[in-house]
């Protein structure tokens, strides 16, 4: 597949930034993000014409510098650890010929191929984070007339809802609305850095990686598994236990992963080692007001959870209920103790205390996302919601040990987004019981 660039260029907001907004102060959330961008594609179906396709290009890039105006952070740059200069720099955009039809592409989706129909490098380390962009985009256009939008977001600036709540923005205008409709979303980039204010991270033993499971930087590969309702339904049932009622499905899918790859360790290493768990849990609901869902930025934080192989068989329920307590510790009381300076002085200890752990016992870290129910598959630029959505994939440099769960097309199932070390996939995917419950990388089926 040839991917050729035919246009680059810059767009700013509509509106000027006003001049009290121009210095946005980062959450102490923000400040910990890891230093990479979020990846999203969004596919979509065949575009009848040239004429149409210009069309969709003005309508694209005009809509981009409405939506930008709302979310004007993304058209700044970082000013240095403590905040981000909302200069109205702009974001990133370009457009591209793909000379591959789109039907063949995802049938079954080539995740080899993701990282070509994307404006950057996704997930990895960004270096220069003065000059680097909040927000790239990259319009694809494929030989059938189908066209896929590449998305990279700056992880300081952006958790998952952010980015979701900004492309629902984006596509909105795009479909006709005006960007001072007050039915439009507003967002709110304020309030998070004022309970959670930015701090001197400095001083911590391992700097900004203490809340980042993937960590590690190597040679990794992407897969994606894909589970049914049905798959689902019994791997819950499976789950459930004296101690755990009624599992969920992340906790549920997050053990059967969990599972896998501490047997896959186990084969490789032929030794049982320790397995720090994290994941991504959002906040707003748990922690209530002066939070909302309006509020963006990281508006998460990270949840833990260690395990021990020697100690123990490996049991589903076991590591489901596990998965489960952890996350029920990030509560509001839990939240509201991490306000100020005594919240400070937690997640020092905090990382103090996941330093000594790394360098002492080196456990092998794994870093869990929930994309599930943030509703990327229903964003409508006006010509239809997307055939399918993607993230990144292939071979690369990346951080490794994560896994993102995000739903399928139509509520038809849950998709899981694994990467691992190459030696560790090659064992990982070929795990038994992984295959009596998920389905590699399946077709996408179109209408």
């Amino acid at each position: 597949m040839q991917v050729r660039i035919i246009s680059r260029e810059t767009i700013k907001p509509s509106s000027p930034t006003p001049s009290h907004l121009k210095t946005l102060k980062f959450s102490l959330f923000d400040q910990i993000a890891p230093k990479s961008y979020i990846p999203t594609i969004l596919f979509y179906p065949t575009t009848d014409g040239i004429l149409k396709q210009a069309q969709i290009s003005s309508q694209l890039k005009k809509s981009l510098s409405e939506a930008l105006t709302r979310f004007y952070p993304l058209s700044g740059r970082e000013k240095d650890q403590f905040s981000i200069q909302c200069n109205d720099e702009g974001a990133s955009y370009s457009e591209a010929l793909v000379d591959y039809n789109m039907s063949d592409f995802l049938d079954p989706p080539k995740i080899d191929l993701l990282n070509q129909l994307l404006p950057c490098q996704p997930w990895v380390a960004c270096q220069d984070r003065a000059s680097a962009v909040c927000l790239a985009i990259q319009v694809n256009v494929f030989n059938c007339g189908g066209i896929a939008i590449g998305v990279c977001v700056l992880h300081t600036v952006a958790d998952g809802i952010t980015v979701s709540s900004f492309l629902k923005s984006w596509a909105t205008i795009a479909r006709g609305r005006l960007a001072n409709d007050q039915q439009l979303f507003c967002p709110d980039f304020t309030t998070a850095s004022t309970l959670f204010p930015p701090r001197d991270l400095r001083s911590l033993t391992c700097s900004n990686r203490f809340m980042v499971a993937w960590h590690k930087e190597a040679i990794s590969v992407t897969r994606r598994f894909v589970f049914d309702a049905n798959a689902i339904a019994n791997l819950k049932a499976k789950a459930e236990g004296e101690y755990l009622s009624n599992p969920t499905r992340y906790e549920a899918l997050t053990a059967l992963m969990w599972k896998c790859l501490i047997s896959a360790s186990m084969k490789i290493s032929g030794l049982p080692r320790p397995f720090l768990l994290e994941h991504a849990v959002d906040i707003r609901r748990r922690m209530g007001q002066p939070l909302s869902a309006d509020s963006m930025g990281n508006v998460i934080i990270v949840a833990n959870a260690v395990y021990d192989p020697a100690e123990t068989n490996i049991i589903l329920r076991d590591l489901a209920t596990i998965v489960r307590q952890s996350i029920d510790e990030v509560n509001g009381d839990f939240m509201r103790s991490l306000r100020g300076d005594e919240g400070f002085f937690l997640v020092s200890g905090y990382a103090e205390m996941i330093a000594e752990m790394l360098e002492n016992e080196e456990p092998v870290s794994l870093g869990f996302t929930n994309w599930c129910n943030f509703g990327f598959n229903e964003i409508d630029f006006g010509w239809g919601k997307p055939l399918w959505v993607g993230a990144s994939g292939g071979v690369n440099i990346s951080f490794v040990n994560r896994i993102l769960f995000k739903d399928m097309e139509c509520g038809k199932g849950t998709e899981a987004w694994v990467t691992l070390e190459e030696k560790e996939m090659a064992v990982f995917e070929n795990d038994p019981e992984l295959l009596a419950f998920a389905f590699p990388n399946p077709s996408v089926s179109r209408p």
